[in-house]
This record gives structure tokens, C-alpha cells and sequence, in this order.
């Protein structure tokens, strides 16, 4: 009987060693949990990856719409631009009147733009053509061959001129595709971002806030960011993106020159007396982000841009000094955000409505404080998709900026697209020569060829 008694009492604490040894594991895995969940470049993480996807959400292609590797790209861009404020003022001012010119002279320009990649044979194709009435603007192209790039301008040489090595196509292989190298690229570079913002650039401190029409108090977490931090978050990313073997890979092919990338102390981001905070603040307890802000201090000039809400439902603020300039009300149901603006009265002075479906993307901005007066629609719309072969698009941004009820500026602007998997290039190298062989003339044509064109169109 006592044998029985004692071997029952071993079972028992048997039994209550597994069950302490389990409450301790999962006492330890809970502790770091939430060590994690309460680290403030995790919380600050968490609302940079929320911005990010609802981005992607309304900017994102649909994998209907990948044609595949192989592809051409046939675009025309055109614009209808117009000023009755440049017009005015074109009459006594010189620079007005080169700006009215140049919208005026890019009305009437016709511009073709083709980009053509060939996987198979490891040929990638950029060209633009652009005509004012019957005098040829611009004409050039630039080609990848194999591992060699070329570009060409037809009026300096009217021949290719080989640049070197080109390592463009070293980012593809059976497993990717140019879409997958994107949002490769495209998640690698958050992630870069994320790590390089440090616990200990954070202050945290209790806060008394009133958030969503109450006062509560809260932690409020900060980071100061000025033109050194910047330098060394930007540097930091870059040098994450440089670390990640993959997209490593595909910048480098993409731009030879990544690896050397790094933004000196010396080039200025921010003036001295610039800076921007962005403030968190979280439920005191459960650590739930509950209002995000920024501030811009600009010497004695102080803006904030603030949010308070959910990712569904919430309210914009822009405040300048300690007043209310606008709010914005958003909703968001995944498919459409839709926003009513208001000024520092409550008064309603305008809409913003982005939608996603299933053939593009659409976005109307209408405002009208009295003053100013603005009104933007864009749109990008797929059509005739065959067989995940071929597509066309049609991207229209048309805008109307309206003060003191003149016109400041108003037009469309146009890029229609024919999209197809079929890609042939037929571009003869043959006669190619090297940059370094070109005369201080033809030189100077190929490197000048962005400031010619701004000249001739202000004429």
C-alpha cells in the first residue's frame, strides 16, 4: 500500500515538473512575444508594412495582365496643356512666356515610345521618338545585347555607340520572372528600410493625447529624424539591399554601379534647421497603434500630418502651427477608399475616391476652399486581354488648378499602350563605336541631349 502511495506522489510531481516546465516555455516564448510586439522600430514596422500593402493593393498588376518575360511595349504619350495665368503674364515676363511656349509646344508633339525585352536571345530595347509638327525632336534609343549596352542619338552619330558591359539579363533565370524580380526587389527594400531604423534612435513617454474625440493616455514613441539620421538610415538601407544576395543581384543588373551607391555626409537632404518626427501612439497597455504623426519644422515653421483610426476607418489631419487646416474622414472596404475633406470650420470643401477592380485603377481629387480650386481624375485601364498574351492600356491624368478664378494650369495628359508577349528586335551593331572614340561635338550632343530639348521647347 505505501509503495503504491509513494509511486502515485512521484507520478503526481511528474506530472507537475512537465506542467511547470511547459508554463515556463511558454512563459519565455510570451515574454519575447511580446518584448518583440512592444520594440518601437517593430511597432513603427507594423505601420510601415500597412502603408505599404494598401499601396500595393490599389497600385498592384493582377497576374492576368503578366504577359511573361518576353514582352513589347508600344506607347504613344501625348499632352493638351494650357495656362490662362502664363498667358497673362507671358505679355510683360520673358520667363512666363518660355514656360507658355513649352506647354504649349509639348501639345503639339507627337512621341512614340517602344520597349521591347527579348529573354531568349538577351536583347532589351528603349527607344522615344518625338516629332514638334515636322521637326524631329528627338530620336533615341538604348540596347542591350547579350552583356553589352549601346545607346544611339540620331543626330549626333546616327550610329550605336557601345557603352560596355551591360549584366541586365544575369537577373533572370528559370525560377524568376521580371515580375517576381520586382516585387522582390520591392519587399527586400521595406525590409532594408525597417532594419535599418534602430531601437535606440526612439524616446518613448507617457502621453496625455485626445485621439478619436477622447482623452486617454497613452505611450507615445518618437523618432527624430534630421539630414545626419537620414544619411545614416538611407546609407544603412542601401547597404541591407547590398547584403541581400538576391536583390543585390538584380540592381546590379539592372545599374552596374549599385554597389558603389552611398549618399555622402556632404550632399544636403535636409537644411540645419529642418527636421521631421514622427510620432506613434499606442494603447498604454496592449501596445496597439492608435494615432500616427509627423512633424515638419522648417526654422519657425511647424507642420503635422497625423492619422488617427484604423486601417479601415479614420481621419487625416493637416495642421499647421496648433490649427486645423483640413481633415479628411477615410473609409476603405479593400476596393474603394473614399475620403470627404473638411476645413478648420467642419465645412466640407471636397472628395478624394480611389477604386481598384478588375481593369485598372481610378482616382478623382475634387477641391474647393474659395481660393483654390483643384480637380484631378486619373484613371489606368486594361482592355482587350487575350490569353495572358497581349492587352491594351490607357493611363489619363486630367487636372484643372484654379485660384482667385484664374487658371493656373489645367490639360491631359495621355499614354496609350499595346502590350503583347511577342518580341523582336532587329537593331544592327556592326558599325558600333566607343564613347571614347567620338569627337568633343558629337560628345557633347549625347550629353547635352536632355538641355536641348528643354531650349527647343521654350521656343
Amino acid at each position: 500500500m505505501m509503495k503504491k502511495k509513494i509511486k502515485k506522489k512521484k507520478i503526481i510531481i511528474a506530472c507537475l515538473l512537465i506542467i511547470l516546465v511547459l508554463l515556463s516555455g511558454m512563459l519565455i516564448y510570451f515574454g519575447i512575444y511580446l518584448t518583440k510586439l512592444t520594440k518601437p522600430n517593430y511597432i513603427l514596422g507594423v505601420g510601415i508594412d500597412r502603408l505599404d500593402n494598401k499601396i500595393v493593393n490599389y497600385t498592384g498588376v493582377d497576374s492576368k495582365y503578366d504577359v511573361g518575360n518576353s514582352v513589347s511595349i508600344a506607347a504613344s504619350l501625348n499632352f493638351d496643356l494650357d495656362s490662362e495665368d502664363y498667358l497673362t503674364k507671358s505679355k510683360t515676363d520673358k520667363e512666363f512666356l518660355e514656360k507658355y511656349k513649352t506647354l504649349r509646344n509639348l501639345s503639339a508633339t507627337t512621341n512614340n515610345i517602344n520597349l521591347i525585352q527579348d529573354i531568349k536571345d538577351k536583347e532589351f530595347l528603349f527607344e522615344i521618338d518625338s516629332s514638334l509638327g515636322k521637326e524631329k525632336l528627338i530620336n533615341y534609343k538604348y540596347l542591350i545585347e547579350n552583356s553589352t549596352g549601346y545607346y544611339y542619338l540620331e543626330d549626333a552619330l546616327n550610329k550605336y555607340v557601345n557603352e560596355g558591359t551591360n549584366n541586365y539579363f544575369e537577373m533572370f533565370n528559370d525560377d524568376s520572372s521580371t515580375k517576381e524580380n520586382l516585387e522582390y526587389v520591392h519587399a527586400a527594400t521595406i525590409k532594408a528600410l525597417k532594419n535599418s531604423i534602430h531601437d535606440d534612435y526612439f524616446d518613448k513617454k507617457l502621453s496625455t493625447e485626445t485621439i478619436s474625440g477622447s482623452t486617454v493616455t497613452v505611450n507615445c514613441l518618437s523618432i527624430r529624424i534630421d539630414d545626419k539620421r537620414i544619411h545614416s538610415i538611407l546609407n544603412e538601407t542601401l547597404k541591407n539591399l547590398k547584403n541581400d544576395e538576391k536583390a543585390n543581384q538584380i540592381l546590379t543588373s539592372i545599374d552596374s554601379d549599385f554597389s558603389k551607391y552611398k549618399i555622402k555626409n556632404s550632399k544636403e537632404i535636409l537644411k540645419k534647421q529642418e527636421s521631421y518626427t514622427i510620432n506613434i501612439y499606442t494603447s498604454k497597455y496592449r501596445n496597439t497603434a492608435l494615432k500616427y504623426e509627423i512633424v515638419h519644422l522648417d526654422g519657425d515653421e511647424k507642420k503635422t500630418y497625423s492619422y488617427e483610426g484604423s486601417t479601415n476607418k479614420g481621419t487625416f489631419y493637416y495642421i499647421e502651427d496648433d490649427t486645423v487646416i483640413y481633415s479628411v474622414n477615410l473609409s476603405d472596404d479593400g476596393k474603394i477608399i473614399e475620403g470627404k475633406i473638411n476645413d478648420s470650420t467642419s465645412k466640407e470643401i471636397g472628395t478624394i475616391k480611389i477604386e481598384r477592380n478588375d481593369t485598372g485603377t481610378y482616382l478623382t481629387f475634387d477641391f474647393d476652399d474659395g481660393t483654390k480650386k483643384y480637380n484631378i481624375i486619373y484613371s489606368s485601364k486594361n482592355t482587350n486581354l487575350k490569353d495572358n498574351k497581349s492587352f491594351s492600356n490607357e493611363k489619363q491624368l486630367s487636372f484643372k488648378y484654379i485660384e482667385n478664378k484664374v487658371s493656373i494650369m489645367s490639360g491631359t495628359i495621355t499614354l496609350n499602350s499595346e502590350i503583347t508577349n511577342k518580341a523582336t528586335i532587329e537593331e544592327d551593331t556592326g558599325e558600333s563605336v566607343l564613347y571614347s572614340t567620338l569627337s568633343d561635338d558629337q560628345k557633347n550632343k549625347y550629353d547635352t541631349k536632355k538641355d536641348r530639348l528643354k531650349e527647343r521647347l521654350k521656343k
